[in-house]
C-alpha cells in the first residue's frame, strides 16, 4: 500500500449466523485527507464497513490495514480515529467541555493541556463560548457539533460519521452538510461517512461507494457515479433515472424504443443487449415532430425549481422529465436530447470491466 492510502481493505467478508454473508469479499483503499461517503439501503453493509474499520466487530475472513500495518485484531482504543454516531452518544449530565474533555481525562492529560484542546476543538465547530452549557440546553445541530468537537479534540486521523445527520430537519441538515464538508476541509483528515441518502452523498463526498447485498456496486466520484453508473441499481439509486432495454447496434450507436440513436458509447459489441440510462434533466420538451420519442403527458407536478412530468410512449415505457416547461395532462408532446445523454449499460458488468471501459473510451476520446 503506498504512502497516500490510510485505510485498506482485503478481501474481507463478515457473516453472522444467517446463510448471507453482511459483507462479501469486499476490497477497496482509501486515501488520506479526503471526504468518503458509503452509500445506500438499510442492510446493504454500510455500517457493517464502519464498524470493521472502528474495530467494534471483526471481520469473519479478509485484512484489513491502516497505515499500512493489519489491525485485525488491534482494540478500538487502540485505533487513531474517533466515531460520531446517529444519536450522538453525548453524555447529558456533563456540561459542553466535560463532554469534549471526556476522552481527554481517560488518558490523564493535564487540566492546563485539556482546556487548551477543548478550546481549540469547540472555535473549530463555531461553539466558542458554550462551554458550560448543558447538553440539554443545546439545539439538535448544536448536539452534533459537540459531538464532532469530541471527535477530533483526540487528534484522529480518521474521523468516521454513522448518519450523524438523520435526526435533523431538513433546513438543518443542509446547513450542517455544508459545515461538515467544511469542517473537513479545514481539519485535512479522512472523513468517512455512511448515508442512505444520495443527495446528501453527492453534495459533501470528494468519493462514493455505492453498496447493495454486501457489495461495492460502483466507487468514484460523485460526477462519475452520477454521469456513467455501472448498472440498474446505481442508475436507480443515485437520483432518479429513465432506463429501458436497448441494443448496442455498433459502437456510437444504440436502438431503444424501435428507433436508432447516435451516442457517445463505445467497446461493445456489435448487437449487444443492453440497458439505457437518461435522466430526466436531460428531456426537452418540443414538438411530436422535433422530438426523437414521442409521448403523451400522463402527469405533473411542480417541485419548486422545475416541473415533473410523467410521460408515456406507444410502447408502455414511462419517461421521468424534469422541465421548466410545463405541459397539459393529455398533451402530446416530443422529448428531444442530446448523444451525451444517453448512458449504455453493459448487462452484468463488474465495476473492473466498466473502468476498464471507460478508460478506453477515455483514450480514444484525447487522441
Amino acid at each position: 500500500m503506498n504512502n497516500s492510502m490510510i485505510i485498506q481493505f482485503d478481501n474481507v467478508t463478515k457473516q453472522y449466523d444467517t446463510d448471507r454473508p453482511v459483507l462479501d469479499d469486499v476490497s477497496f483503499e482509501l486515501e488520506r485527507g479526503k471526504f468518503y461517503t458509503l452509500l445506500g439501503p438499510s442492510g446493504c453493509g454500510k455500517t457493517t464497513i464502519l464498524r470493521l474499520i472502528a474495530g467494534f466487530t471483526e471481520a469473519t475472513s479478509g485484512d484489513i490495514y491502516f497505515n499500512g500495518k493489519r489491525i485485525n485484531d488491534l482494540p478500538a482504543n487502540k485505533r487513531r480515529m474517533n466515531t460520531v454516531f446517529q444519536d450522538y452518544a453525548l453524555f447529558p449530565h456533563l456540561n459542553v467541555f466535560e463532554n469534549v474533555a471526556f476522552g481527554l481525562r481517560i488518558k490523564k492529560m493535564r487540566e492546563t493541556d485539556i482546556k487548551a484542546k477543548v478550546k481549540e476543538a469547540l472555535q473549530f465547530v463555531n461553539l466558542a463560548g458554550y462551554e458550560n452549557r448543558e447538553i440539554t440546553e443545546m439545539s439538535g445541530g448544536q448536539r452534533q457539533r459537540v459531538a464532532i468537537a469530541r471527535a477530533i479534540v483526540n487528534e484522529p486521523e480518521v474521523i468516521l460519521l454513522d448518519e450523524p445527520l438523520s435526526a435533523l430537519d431538513l433546513k438543518l441538515r443542509t446547513e450542517m452538510q455544508y459545515e461538515l464538508r467544511e469542517l473537513q476541509r479545514r481539519l485535512g483528515i479522512t472523513f468517512i461517512f455512511v448515508t442512505h441518502d444520495q443527495e446528501e452523498a453527492l453534495a459533501m463526498s470528494d468519493e462514493i461507494f455505492v453498496i447493495n447485498e454486501g457489495k461495492i456496486q460502483q466507487s468514484g466520484t460523485p460526477t462519475d457515479i452520477y454521469d456513467e453508473p455501472i448498472n440498474r441499481f446505481v442508475a436507480d439509486f443515485i437520483g432518479e433515472s429513465n432506463i429501458v432495454h436497448g441494443t448496442m447496434i455498433e459502437d456510437y450507436l444504440v436502438k431503444f424504443t424501435g428507433k436508432q440513436f447516435e451516442c457517445v458509447d463505445q467497446g461493445f459489441n456489435p448487437n449487444e443487449p443492453v440497458e439505457i440510462v437518461i435522466r430526466p434533466e436531460d428531456l426537452e420538451i418540443t414538438s411530436r415532430e422535433k422530438g426523437k420519442l414521442q409521448v403523451q403527458v400522463d402527469s405533473q407536478l411542480f417541485r419548486g425549481v422545475h416541473y415533473e412530468l410523467s410521460c408515456y410512449d406507444k410502447d408502455g415505457n414511462e419517461w421521468l422529465v424534469h422541465s421548466t416547461k410545463k405541459a397539459a395532462v393529455g398533451d402530446q408532446i416530443g422529448l428531444y436530447f442530446e448523444p451525451e445523454a444517453i448512458h449504455v449499460m453493459r448487462l452484468g458488468e463488474t465495476e473492473e470491466e466498466f473502468d476498464r471501459r471507460l478508460e478506453a473510451y477515455k483514450d480514444g476520446d484525447e487522441e
